[in-house]
């Protein structure tokens, strides 16, 4: 069903059903100036009807937590992993001293539908009836009690969950093909989209996974001052990359990377990806070892794999 599936994301519309994602809304005045304070990214330049990718640093610049940032008039609204949504609430109460924000974790009244394709747009218009008049990536708009996100696969749809499986099949018969979770990480994997607890943790620091969540311009915020030395001073230890592998192996995950018989890295991610026909991984390696079209090699089951490390996303 993989290939199915694949090929409905890739050359149609592809539906999935990302209950493993959390919403928090965030309400009062000062909203927008204290979540400034704690996000990576500029959050105070944001007009309503737009959005942002950020992360919530410890004092030492590692990530506690990274979203979505959507921002409306009335409200801010930060889109995550569900399992992470405990221990951000946790970390922004302790920072929340006597500033007007009021912050809900909202995740069991919504949703998220993932709507992934060529098609996907028609999909979605079909079951507004009207154009969908939003483009740029996080860009969202309200449609009655639903939100239409553009989202890094595509486009995601915020519905209340009494209304959830009356979406899914009307859109399922608007032709967008239901598909699992499995090729929704084929999907994401391929985009070199990492995710927290799996990839990435409260070990790693923002700029090992790239800079797309990070402002440089903005104002103080927590963990800003490591993020800075390391642009401005220093250098990151390491990268996360992807990799190609050759043969049909499939390595588990944690193996080794070495390169030059020493061990530079290891996988996050592993999987196969039908749109290079070949397995692909995700994970880290040394800043040294590091160099896009390099050849390393990973070591699985007492197996030396040829792999190449490549920049994300994978080009298919």
């Amino acid at each position: 069903m993989l290939s199915e599936y694949y090929q409905a994301a890739t050359r149609a519309a592809a539906l999935a059903d990302k209950d493993w994602f959390g919403i928090v809304k965030l309400t009062g005045t000062e909203r927008v100036p204290w979540l400034q304070g704690m996000l990576t990214n500029d959050v105070e330049k944001l007009p309503s009807g737009s959005g942002c990718y950020a992360a919530h640093l410890t004092p030492q610049g590692k990530i506690v937590a990274h979203m979505q940032v959507l921002v409306d008039d009335d409200a801010v609204w930060l889109c995550l992993e569900g399992a992470v949504v405990p221990k951000l609430l946790a970390a922004f109460d302790k920072l929340l001293i006597m500033e007007d924000v009021q912050m809900f974790d909202v995740s069991e009244e919504y949703s998220i539908l993932a709507i992934i394709g060529p098609k996907a747009a028609a999909a979605l218009e079909s079951w507004i009836d009207e154009p969908l008049t939003i483009a740029g990536k996080y860009a969202h708009r309200k449609i009655d009690d639903s939100r239409i996100v553009v989202s890094d696969l595509g486009y995601d749809v915020w519905v209340p969950r009494g209304r959830a499986d009356k979406v899914l099949r009307f859109l399922a018969q608007s032709g967008a093909t239901p598909i699992d979770h499995g090729t929704w990480d084929v999907l994401r994997t391929e985009a070199g989209i990492p995710v927290y607890g799996v990839d990435i943790d409260e070990t790693t620091m923002m700029p090992e996974i790239g800079e797309a969540g990070i402002s440089y311009e903005k104002g103080c915020y927590i963990g800003q001052e490591v993020v800075a030395k390391v642009k401005y001073i220093g250098h990151v230890n390491r990268r996360f990359v992807g990799l190609t592998l050759s043969g049909g192996e499939l390595p588990k995950l944690k193996s080794p990377i070495r390169k030059a018989g020493r061990e530079v890295g290891y996988l996050t991610t592993t999987l196969f990806s039908p749109g290079l026909n070949k397995p692909i991984a995700l994970g880290f390696v040394t800043r040294t070892a590091y160099g896009s079209g390099s050849e390393v090699e990973v070591v699985s089951n007492e197996k030396a794999l040829p792999a190449v490390i490549v920049d994300l996303p994978f080009r298919l």
